[in-house]
């Protein structure tokens, strides 16, 4: 057996668990045959199976490659298929593949991160995983389809013993009365993909709209426009940029920069808190259609003098608030005489005491910390 496919039948033999290890990141190459490694299904008593075995994989996809980001923190994985640009997702149809997967342990889809969760009960509509750290299966559930009814006849006359079983109690004995084989068609739906080249992702990221990909961490260099409803891999990130690879359905790869404040149309509310030589905006983003809370995803520091940006601050936690957006403090808590930026984090649950995310204020450097310290409120 091929290096790949035993990679694959290792996968196949694995459950879907976060004790399992996660797939290494990078660029997954689909095994054509690896459909034909189902296990075929044993028939229970009078019932017989005609196995066939068919591609996971939507035709219309036309999937030969897929992106697996790892984030070892979350310890999940993310997944792309790379689909062909007409493909469109639709649960309710042969075309039910979702471009894109989370797991293990993966329900939290949004329009932000439209990631499928993988079957995790007995809805048919949702594709299973199973994997190792190099390998994944994709599967269906087995399709079973009735063809008929078999009689096979008696070989004997029953003994009076037997003629009295099957009257009394229907126990029939099969080589005196015969018997019927039920008859089924089961289709196994499978595809597996290898590791075909290591690429350090951490994660994919959705683009909700057309953004430029520039050559350089600068708004003015030299770009190339990346289609709105698409995924890039990411390969590091800074509060103002997302380093990217965009992959072709081939497999090709461009390397690129991602300007943040090009991904989302934030309201910006001006913040009534200020300090010597500092203003401050909080950037909020909407929760849903019909949700009037806002969810804080961005604090602004702005030099006083001269309105521009000194830095950005992005990538914590925080649940969606009410009310104007006015919520930013300036505390000392770690008592240097130099007050710190306070905004809202967790909201209480479950028992327990809510937080708000700190940022320390740095005099030697003028800035504020970029990773923020919890506190209970």
């Amino acid at each position: 057996m091929p290096l790949s496919l035993l990679a694959l039948a290792i996968a196949l033999a694995s459950a879907e668990s976060p004790a399992e290890p996660l797939l290494q990141p990078g660029l997954y190459a689909v095994l054509p045959d690896a459909h034909l490694l189902a296990a075929p299904a044993s028939a229970p008593p009078g019932q017989a199976y005609q196995a066939h075995y068919e591609h996971a994989l939507p035709a219309t996809a036309k999937v030969r490659y897929a992106l697996v980001a790892r984030d070892p923190q979350a310890r999940i994985n993310k997944l792309v298929f790379l689909t062909d640009a007409a493909y469109r997702y639709d649960i309710n149809s042969v075309d039910k593949l979702c471009p894109a997967y989370a797991f293990p342990g993966w329900n939290e889809r949004s329009e932000a991160q439209p990631f499928c969760r993988t079957n995790i009960g007995s809805d048919a509509s949702e594709a299973a995983f199973t994997w190792s750290d190099t390998a994944f299966s994709l599967r269906w559930q087995d399709q079973k389809r009735y063809l008929g009814t078999e009689r096979i006849p008696a070989q004997r006359r029953p003994t009076p013993e037997e003629a009295g079983a099957c009257a009394i109690s229907d126990v029939c004995a099969p080589e005196a009365y015969g018997r019927s084989i039920h008859q089924y068609a089961l289709t196994h739906y499978r595809d597996g993909f290898a590791l075909q080249q290591p690429r350090p992702y951490v994660d994919l990221l959705y683009l909700p709209r057309a953004v430029t990909l520039h050559a350089r961490q600068d708004v003015r260099s030299p770009g190339t426009p990346l289609p709105a409803d698409s995924f890039v891999a990411v390969l590091d990130r800074t509060m103002e940029w997302y380093h990217v690879e965009q992959v072709g359905r081939g497999g090709e790869r461009r390397l690129g920069w991602i300007d943040r404040d090009a991904l989302a149309t934030l309201h910006w509310v001006e913040q009534s808190a200020r300090m010597p030589g500092f203003r401050f905006r909080l950037g909020f983003e909407p929760v849903q259609a019909d949700d009037a809370r806002m969810l804080l995803s961005a604090i602004e520091v702005i030099d006083a003098h001269s309105g521009k940006r000194v830095q950005v601050m992005r990538d914590f936690e925080a649940d969606p608030i009410s009310g104007d957006g006015d919520v930013l403090r300036l505390e000392d808590i770690d008592a240097d005489d130099y007050p710190d930026i306070v905004v809202p984090g967790l909201s209480p649950g479950g028992g327990g005491a809510g937080t708000e995310s700190v940022y320390q204020y740095s005099p030697a450097m003028r800035m504020f910390g970029i990773d923020p310290t919890p506190v209970e409120q």
